[in-house]
């Protein structure tokens, strides 16, 4: 019997999925993209329809030809990869590989790995579809094409080696937008006025200052809040209104991607990138020591929708009931819209079994992986449980100043308290008070428009905590202490965004796709245009305020947010079939060239150089100037390149940078520290956690895919190489190289990095035998590439030490890159400053060699 070979991505999907289909199927995986566009100019044919260049990506090559080895044996395949644009990608260029006409290929979408889901999947096969692969191939020319050309623009205008992408740019734009908000705040003074009060039955209560003669009334200084104290010291006090109503606290939707996101930045303290990974760990499967291998936990991932399918619906509302009692069950199922925009091609975000309680799997989950399925269980579960009920009482109180020279005839005072009467939903969300998204639909699916009273009422800030009895007419008395207090206030600028709340506002919107915003941030910070600060809040570097500003000035349409949403609802109509490709990309081409060419006539974006005053020290006759390069602000002598003595202006002692490193000890995030040999990465675990290795240096290694990084020599007089990671790996990769590898792509072969040679002339060069591409480094950039400290260079630290392997004649080439090209936008950040070797030998030389690794 012919078997079916079903295709798709992850192995460890596959492993999950054979466990399902049984022995008249075979499961492989493509391991992700299969094919790809070459890293050159010529990879999209702009005069021919746009017409691009696939390639197979170097290294794939294995995976390909096993594939079509699978095909050949079998009368059908299925093309199982991701539900989305990416997956529907792939699927055709597998289609393209193992074409036959005797072969039956069909596509299926795995919505959940589970007995069902899967069976479901397999029974209801379609077609690929071409306008969804023209989608995502109109998305990545575009890329392409924005990520090419504006980044030449960017290293011209600016600093070599620079990149720009077309939606990371916006999201920077955002980024530094708010920057600009928070340097131009200026904070204004107000004063918060309250009484402490006494009601008739002599409890105690507070009340805070709302109106002045029946309006609003605004307490901006010192001597205004003076008075008002006076004034209500001297009142006589009674119950004008008291207010008692039930208040309803709907539960929100189930999560959608965005909002998983949020919530995981908010509360879990993950990064989008990080929420990802795990989250598609739990999809995929996970072994939970049972029927035999692994199971998918949550449905998929990448989703803008709410909806959830009436058997899910049925079976949490029985959940629901057999856990918490049939009171917390609504009468009818909880329904909620999609917004506007959504794909609504998914369900939302929800774990495939409600009965498997993130409690009674917990010892077969990872810590973070328990975390993330708690949140999304807790969340559909409340999604359809009844409101949580409060008893809210407002009580407003006249005061009537007896002293002669009162400023005002009268003042109101409200206090507003509520009590929880009904737990609701809130009873499995153990104690977490705020949700992402739930501002934005109650259980009906839209919450209701404000009234204008509401509207110009002021903000309230309810006690959680019943009021003492009161009616109206009651008389009050002023409690002393604490009597009237008045606190000064300063208003607060815009809250820098973090990875949530840039989510948060991309979605806002329009920017981006529930399969793009984890990519999106990852971009923004892998380059050197954000920091990202304590608590995790981005705040633009120097460098990248100049890239936006240069970007703006030059009227390229692109970096309007309200055009990059723009194009993304027409990437969705060619998803759908509305539009061409070919008409999208025509227009925005032809636009794009009209724009740029006036772009390239623009002045240079970097900052003049100033004259300091300051005599240089190594030669004495020049004088210091103020220069800015890609690294920051620097002094140089002025009779460079005579004299190149520099100075580093720019804020390099950094505290604790985070980082999308995860440990491979405790699987713990990793973050960089400072230490008296330079950066390296440690745990977050520490001290439990002792695990530190170098920093990485950007540059993907071209022999295994293992990272870059320094080696310094143990023995004294050793020179420094860079080497791969996986050197001490089981499969050790003995990939080295004598001159740093620099991240930066080569513009003429479209090599991943460049490496940079010292001497007298500092160059840039290819690495790539036959290229012949070399370039001089400029002065501002070689004062960042050779004025600091190595990378990764951290001795006790854990820093990558190493006897220094026999010098060849020449520095090794770098060989045949087995991994796929990056996108034009996705070209990773600048390498960090690095000593010369030189510097950098005597620097080895004093390590000690306790905790070092061997090359």
């Amino acid at each position: 019997m012919a078997k079916t070979l079903v295709i798709v991505e992850s192995p460890a999907k596959a492993k999950t999925i054979k466990k399902y289909l049984g022995s008249g199927y075979d499961v492989v995986a493509s391991k992700g993209h299969l094919k790809d566009l070459p890293k050159n100019q010529n990879a999209v044919d702009v005069a021919n329809d746009f017409t691009e260049k696939y390639e197979v990506i170097v290294g794939k090559e294995k995976v390909l030809q096993e594939l079509k080895d699978a095909a050949k044996k079998v009368d059908a395949v299925l093309l199982a990869t991701d539900p989305d644009r990416e997956g529907e990608a792939i699927a055709w260029h597998i289609l393209e590989e193992i074409q036959d006409d005797k072969l039956r290929v069909e596509r299926v979408e795995f919505h959940e790995i589970t007995k069902k889901g899967v069976d479901h999947g397999v029974q209801h096969p379609r077609p690929l579809d071409i306008n969804l692969y023209d989608a995502q191939r109109a998305r990545r020319v575009l890329d392409r094409i924005v990520g090419y050309d504006v980044s030449a623009l960017v290293w011209s205008k600016l600093a070599f080696g620079l990149s720009a992408g077309r939606v990371q740019s916006v999201a920077l734009r955002l980024i530094v937008d708010r920057e600009r908000e928070i340097e131009a705040f200026v904070p204004e003074e107000y004063w918060n006025v309250s009484a402490g009060l006494s009601a008739p039955s002599g409890a105690a209560f507070v009340a805070k200052l709302a109106a002045a003669e029946g309006e609003k009334i605004e307490v901006k200084n010192g001597e205004t809040a003076a008075f008002v104290r006076a004034d209500l010291e001297s009142a006589s006090c009674k119950v004008a209104k008291v207010t008692r109503r039930e208040q309803k606290r709907n539960p929100p939707a189930p999560y959608t991607t965005s909002k998983l996101q949020q919530d995981a930045t908010n509360i879990l303290h993950f990064g989008t990138k990080r929420t990802m990974q795990v989250a598609q760990g739990l999809y995929e499967g996970v072994d939970l020591k049972q029927d035999g291998g692994p199971v998918g936990l949550i449905t998929y991932i990448r989703t803008d929708s709410t909806r959830v399918s009436d058997d899910a619906i049925a079976e949490v509302r029985q959940a629901i009931e057999k856990r918490y009692g049939k009171s917390f069950v609504p009468d009818k199922p909880n329904v909620y819209k999609s917004k506007k925009n959504a794909q609504d091609a998914h369900e939302a975000i929800r774990p495939t079994d409600v009965n498997i309680h993130p409690d009674s799997v917990k010892k077969h989950l990872k810590d973070e992986q328990y975390k993330l399925y708690k949140l999304i269980w807790n969340r559909f579960v409340a999604s359809q449980m009844t409101p949580a009920v409060y008893d809210r009482t407002t009580v407003e109180i006249q005061a009537e100043p007896t002293r002669g020279d009162a400023s005002r005839k009268s003042y109101m005072l409200r206090s507003t308290g509520r009590v929880l009467k009904d737990k609701g939903w809130l009873e499995v969300t153990e104690g977490q008070r705020d949700f992402a998204g739930e501002e934005e639909a109650g259980a009906d699916g839209e919450a209701p428009e404000p009234t204008a009273a509401a509207k110009a009422a002021p903000v309230e800030e309810d006690s959680d905590a019943l009021l003492p009895e009161m009616n109206e007419g009651d008389v009050i008395r002023l409690a002393t202490p604490p009597g009237v207090v008045t606190e000064q206030k300063f208003t607060q600028p815009p809250a820098r965004y973090n990875e949530g709340s840039l989510v948060r506002e991309l979605e806002k919107r329009g920017i981006g796709r529930p399969s793009t915003y984890a990519e999106i941030i990852s971009k923004v910070q892998q380059r050197a245009y954000v920091e990202k600060l304590p608590g995790g809040a981005f705040q633009p570097t120097q460098l990248g305020k100049f890239v936006v500003e240069g970007l703006v000035r030059s009227n390229l349409d692109f970096m309007d947010p309200n055009f990059t949403a723009q194009m993304e609802e027409e990437l969705d109509e060619v998803g759908a079939g509305k539009i061409k490709r070919e008409q999208l990309l025509k227009r925005f081409y032809k636009r794009f060239r009209q724009q740029l060419e006036p772009a390239k006539k623009l002045a240079s974006w970097k900052p003049p150089s100033e004259k300091t005053g300051i005599p240089c020290e190594e030669c004495g006759e020049g004088e210091m100037i103020k220069k800015w390069g890609k690294n920051g602000y620097f002094l140089s002598c002025s009779r460079y390149p005579k004299c190149k003595a520099t100075r580093d202006l720019s804020n390099s002692a950094q505290a604790v940078r985070e980082t999308d490193i995860t440990c491979d000890k405790c699987g713990k995030p990793m973050v960089i520290r400072t230490g008296r040999y330079g950066d390296f990465l440690s745990c977050t675990g520490y001290p439990a956690c002792k695990n530190a290795r170098p920093v990485p240096l950007g540059v993907a290694c071209p022999q295994c895919g293992g990272d870059i990084i320094e080696v310094r020599p143990r023995k004294k007089g050793g020179r420094t190489f860079y080497g791969c990671s996986n050197f001490n790996a089981e499969q050790k990769c003995d990939f080295k190289l004598w001159a740093k590898p620099i991240a930066t792509p080569c513009p003429t072969c479209g090599a991943k990095f460049l490496t940079r040679t010292a001497g007298k002339k500092p160059m840039l060069v290819c690495a790539t035998k036959d290229c012949g591409f070399k370039q001089e480094v400029p002065e501002e950039d070689e004062a960042g590439l050779a004025g600091a400290a190595p990378e990764g260079a951290a001795g006790d630290d854990g820093s990558a030490e190493a006897d220094a392997p026999s010098e060849p004649k020449s520095p090794p080439k770098a060989k045949a890159e087995p991994k796929p090209a990056a996108k034009a936008e996705e070209k990773p950040k600048a390498a960090a400053k690095t000593a010369d070797k030189k510097g950098a030998t005597k620097t080895a030389s004093k390590s000690k060699s306790n905790g070092r690794a061997s090359a």
